[in-house]
């Protein structure tokens, strides 16, 4: 039973940075195709997938979400979660990718594992296990090798990377208490109700073909709203340190996908830090293979 849930995670785990890295590839190319407004695409992106996940949470798990709303005791840490969570970490992503390209906004999470255990650290007062640690500097090596080629000049240590740690390690009591998909729901639906505010995503709607419409309304549902909701389903599942180091699958997704899709430059080294990311995912699954 315990081996079927970690397995079940580490799925889990692997498909929301998956979901990720697809969606910023798409995101990169309807930029790159339409010239869309950042503000609009991030109002699209948190009011449409939160209230997908809402629904979804609704009608599925009804009275974790009702409980989550009425409890006062949480209710600034879903609102500190809100805004230096999910909606910064959203932010810095998409301003990332239109500055740049998708590979490289990858930048912003590739030193996020590291604050995770980190802080986990601090929080639990555990050390990680060597198999962890040594997991942590082979995704480290190979995000790096991704998104910088190898030149240590293009890495730079962002405060975006800081903040995805934050969103990962920040909400785990409210998850353990709620569930992870009624606390990423309502932050996301809030989220794209106050930033709506801001700037609606009526006003001034692009034009764009039906193609670019599929794109942008399927990726920006499916794989913000589920691939967040995968993410936080794996924490509860394998923990967060696992979680933080198995997010290298996003960096590696856009890179092939850039390569394939958008046709960026491929080159030996991009091949190296393929190789690493994957023996992190070996080194992973042959932990909890073992777990009893």
């Amino acid at each position: 039973m315990v081996n079927s849930r970690k397995r079940l995670g580490l799925f889990y785990a692997v498909l929301g940075p998956f979901l990720w890295g697809l969606n910023g590839v798409v995101t990169q190319y309807l930029f790159n195709q339409v010239g869309l407004d950042v503000n609009w695409v991030l109002s699209v992106r948190l009011f449409f997938a939160g209230l997908a996940l809402f629904i979804y949470v609704l009608v599925f798990d009804r009275q974790n979400l009702f409980n989550l709303i009425k409890d006062r005791s949480v209710r600034w840490r879903l609102i500190i979660f809100m805004i230096f969570g999910d909606f910064m970490s959203q932010y810095s992503y998409i301003v990332a990718i239109s500055e740049s390209n998708a590979a490289l906004a990858t930048i912003l999470t590739s030193l996020s594992p590291l604050f995770v255990i980190f802080f986990y650290v601090i929080v639990q007062r555990h050390l990680p296990q060597r198999i962890d640690s040594l997991s942590l500097i082979v995704a480290l090596a190979g995000t790096f090798l991704l998104v910088t080629h190898g030149h240590i000049g293009h890495l730079q240590l962002s405060l975006a990377a800081l903040v995805y740690a934050f969103g990962t390690i920040y909400p785990i009591k409210l998850v353990s208490k709620y569930g992870p998909l009624p606390v990423t729901a309502l932050s996301l639906f809030v989220s794209g109700i106050l930033f709506n505010c801001y700037r609606p995503f009526f006003e001034q709607v692009p034009k764009m073909s039906g193609i670019n419409w599929f794109l942008l309304i399927f990726f920006t549902i499916v794989s913000t709203a589920f691939g967040t909701a995968m993410w936080f389903l794996s924490l509860h599942l394998v923990g967060a340190t696992t979680m933080s180091l198995l997010s290298a699958v996003e960096p590696l997704t856009a890179a092939i996908l850039s390569i394939t899709l958008l046709h960026l430059s491929v080159q030996g080294i991009d091949v190296l830090g393929t190789s690493l990311i994957l023996l992190m995912m070996c080194l992973q699954a042959f932990k909890h293979q073992h777990v009893r």
